[in-house]
């Protein structure tokens, strides 16, 4: 039998069409064409289970291709018991009573900041190692021992002075009640144990109690110190820095008031206090105060060639020393009453401890008041009732009134046209006492108001509202 050879087209005509026919087969048994066949059952063998894109949609089939019965899926169930007390709440940042570990602390570091025992610390935490605090870790500090002791966490800028004139206590038992080896260990945010007001005093005789307000005066502030004692005096004074405490009794208490100057750099000044009782007792109290920082501004004035000698150096520290003579004056009698009344109807333009460029530098000084913008003639009245201490021409402040309100406060009315008061004469508030005008080294009509209170100029503007103390 004769063997047929085909020729490579019929082959491949053939293997073409074997191709055609499987491709049309796979059409027709394709699941999408068979939509009422039921579908596959699942594979078990974990080979044959298609892999998933976690990108890939999520397919949402119809309810056509839903099947009638979902399967039943096994879920094995593992039960835990239910805790007995619930979760401790974490602690707040801002609690006293808590203190998170910070690098280097331990526990008697911690200790020698809050005042309390460091075994105390140990056994409220459970600590056996008190130098393996690690950081971020939580230390609960002891609850207040009585009910005569309250907590204190210390801020910035805080003094031991300061916080027991806050809380009405004396600084020498605040200072005891702590075990504080200095008045100025002061730590930023350690714990302070401040027995209440009405607890024992431990001052030294005679001393009951000393308050200091502002806690932390700031430059061109007034400085109220208050003493309290249990016997009375036959002399108290005092030093703050390098200004001296002049007392006077006022609702049985002995009250001083002091000034900080607009240039006295923030810090920490010492305080004194030495009282001598009727009896001979004689005792001084120590501490120190801290001064903050003010708000000025910057002024650039240029003078005429006529003022130019104003600007010597020498003529504005004679000036100077002419005023500490007279704000040197004491008097224990109050004559004001009430905030300080405006000597003129009119606007600010330029304000206290503005500091002040002259001239391109030839002087370098600061606004000792506030200037009050005002015509040549207007009339000016006294801000409160005194005495006058001086009416006279100055080379700066021009023709110059000051009256002394007693207790170390006056107040200075500068570059005046003429004058309506002598010294001596006792004037009553709202009274005209002079009327404005251009004298001394001035650029131009206006009031010049001064107030000095302890032999240092303040800003007059915090007490036209509000009454000294």
């Amino acid at each position: 039998m004769s063997e047929t050879r085909s020729s490579p087209s019929d082959l491949a005509l053939r293997i073409a069409a074997a191709l055609l026919a499987a491709f049309l087969l796979s059409l027709t048994l394709s699941p999408s064409h068979a939509q009422n066949e039921p579908p596959p059952a699942p594979s078990t063998d974990p080979a044959a289970l298609p892999t998933l894109d976690p990108n890939a949609p999520t397919p949402q089939p119809s309810v056509e291709q839903q099947p009638a019965e979902l399967p039943t899926a096994v879920i094995e169930i593992v039960a835990t018991p239910e805790p007995t007390d619930p979760p401790p709440s974490a602690p707040q940042r801002d609690d006293p009573l808590v203190h998170f570990a910070q690098v280097g602390e331990t526990l008697h570091s911690l200790a020698a900041q809050s005042g309390f025992a460091a075994s105390d610390l140990a056994q409220r935490n459970r600590l056996t190692n008190p130098y393996l605090l690690l950081v971020g870790q939580k230390v609960r500090m002891p609850a207040p021992p009585s009910n005569n002791i309250q907590l204190y966490r210390v801020a910035a800028g805080d003094t031991l002075v300061g916080i027991a004139a806050q809380y009405g206590v004396s600084p020498y038992l605040l200072r005891q009640a702590n075990d504080l080896p200095c008045s100025t260990c002061l730590v930023f945010g350690q714990t302070l144990r401040v027995p209440k007001a009405g607890a024992t005093s431990n001052l030294l005789e005679p001393f009951e109690r000393i308050e200091i307000s502002p806690s932390v005066p700031r430059q061109g502030e007034v400085v109220v110190v208050r003493v309290a004692t249990r016997a009375p005096l036959q002399q108290i004074t005092g030093l703050l820095a390098d200004q001296p405490l002049r007392f006077t009794q006022k609702n049985g208490e002995y009250v001083a008031l002091s000034g900080v100057s607009a240039l006295r750099e923030p810090g920490v000044y010492p305080i004194a206090i030495r009282a001598i009782t009727q009896n001979g007792l004689a005792s001084a109290v120590h501490g120190r105060l801290q001064v903050g920082a003010g708000r000025f501004g910057y002024e650039n004035l240029n003078i005429s060639a006529r003022l130019m000698p104003l600007l010597e150096p020498q003529v504005n520290l004679d000036e100077r020393a002419e005023l500490d003579t007279i704000f040197d004056q004491f008097s224990g009698t109050q004559w004001w009453q009430g905030p300080l009344q405006w000597p003129v109807n009119s606007k600010i333009v330029s304000y206290y401890g503005t500091r002040r460029n002259f001239n391109r530098g030839t002087l370098y000084t600061y606004h000792s008041g506030i200037d009050l913008s005002a015509r040549v003639g207007t009339p000016v009245k006294a801000a409160a009732s005194g005495r006058v201490a001086a009416a006279q021409a100055f080379p700066i402040r021009g023709n110059t009134i000051i009256l002394d309100h007693g207790r170390g406060v006056f107040t200075v009315y500068c570059h005046l046209s003429r004058f309506e008061v002598e010294p001596g004469q006792i004037v009553n508030v709202g009274e005209v006492i002079g009327y404005t005008g251009n004298t001394g080294r001035s650029l131009g009509p206006h009031l010049h108001f001064e107030l000095a209170v302890g032999g240092v100029t303040v800003n007059p503007i915090n007490w036209l509202d509000r009454e000294i103390p």
